[in-house]
């Protein structure tokens, strides 16, 4: 399945919360500290901005923010439609800070927020290219075991995979 621009845009989500569709590499831009300008690892992707999403509808509710996933969109082949959910991890250092609840908390967030959406069954984290293989070595090392649908991946995979 691969990213579908015209779903992501006409998804529930996008329509009630227009503010929150943004440009994937404003996105990433907002989420990496080493970034000092806007990077053109897309052209004309847009997705949903999960946080940005949460805090609207947490503001309107009058309720705590939930965690949430940084960002959604839609995937399809000719039959299936689903949201993927990524998770943007440029900051880490240190793996072994990555906390299994709070993975487990970002999911359910996001997965109670895009309801009643099909939520795909992969949950992505990207992580730095050099530090990929020590987050996949981290999370299935992990006690109690993290599911094995939380994936460890650097962006090059992203785009290979979903683009």
């Amino acid at each position: 399945m691969k990213y579908n621009k015209a779903a992501t845009i006409s998804h529930t989500l996008s329509t009630t919360y227009p503010c929150c569709v943004k440009d994937f590499n404003q996105v990433i831009l907002e989420e990496d500290d080493n970034l000092v300008a806007l990077p053109n690892y897309f052209t004309n992707v847009n997705v949903i901005d999960l946080d940005c999403v949460e805090l609207n509808k947490a503001k309107a509710e009058i309720r705590p923010q939930n965690k949430t996933m940084d960002t959604t969109f839609v995937i399809s082949n000719t039959t299936t439609a689903e949201m993927l959910l990524v998770e943007l991890r440029f900051n880490y250092r240190n793996l072994s800070n990555l906390d299994r609840n709070e993975l487990l908390g970002k999911v359910v967030g996001s997965v109670l927020l895009c309801s009643p959406s099909v939520i795909n069954n992969n949950y992505i984290f990207i992580f730095q290219s050099n530090l990929v293989q020590q987050a996949r070595s981290r999370l299935q090392r992990m006690n109690p075991r993290i599911p094995n649908n939380y994936i460890a991946m650097d962006l090059a995979e992203l785009i290979a995979t979903y683009f």
